[in-house]
C-alpha cells in the first residue's frame, strides 16, 4: 500500500469515526435531557396534586409518557445510525492493521469479541424495556390521578 491510500484510509477511518461517536454521543445527551425532563414534570405533578389540580397533574403524566416514547424512539433511530459507523470503524481498522501489518489496531473488532452479547427478552434489550414501563408506569399515575384523587 502506498502512502497516499494509507492517509485516505486514516481519514476514513477518522471520518466513520466520528460519525459513530457524533451518532452515541447524541443518544446519550437526549438521555440526560430526558433525565432532566422528567425531574421537572415530576416536581410540576406534585406541585399540582399539592394545589388539587388534578387534571393538570394527570395531563403531566401524559407528557411524561410521550416523552418517554418520542426519546425511545429518537435514541433508537440514532443507535442503529451509530451502527452504521461502528460497521465502517470495523472494516477500516481491518484495512488499517493488514497495510500495517500490526493487529493490535483492529480495536473495535477485539472490544465486541470480548463484551457479552446484550441482555433480551421477549427479542427486546433492556433499554427498551425501561421505556416501556416507564411509559406504562406515566399512563397509570395519569389514570390514577383522574379517577382516584380527583
Amino acid at each position: 500500500m502506498i502512502e497516499g491510500e494509507r492517509e485516505t484510509l486514516a481519514i476514513a477511518l477518522d471520518h466513520a469515526w466520528r460519525w459513530y461517536e457524533n451518532r452515541r454521543g447524541r443518544a446519550v445527551l437526549l438521555l440526560q435531557i430526558l433525565v432532566l425532563w422528567l425531574a421537572i414534570l415530576g416536581t410540576a405533578y406534585g406541585v399540582a396534586v399539592q394545589a388539587g389540580q388534578y387534571g393538570l397533574a394527570g395531563s403531566l403524566g401524559v407528557l411524561a409518557a410521550v416523552s418517554v416514547a418520542a426519546t425511545d424512539l429518537e435514541t433508537s433511530r440514532l443507535r442503529a445510525s451509530a451502527q452504521l459507523g461502528a460497521e465502517a470503524v470495523t472494516e477500516l481498522q481491518g484495512r488499517l492493521a493488514d497495510a500495517l501489518s500490526t493487529e493490535t489496531m483492529r480495536l473495535n473488532q477485539r472490544e465486541q469479541a470480548g463484551r457479552p452479547p446484550t441482555p433480551t427478552f421477549l427479542g427486546l434489550d433492556s433499554g427498551r424495556w425501561l421505556a416501556f414501563v416507564s411509559i406504562a408506569v406515566a399512563f397509570a399515575g395519569s389514570l390514577y390521578t383522574w379517577l382516584f384523587l380527583s
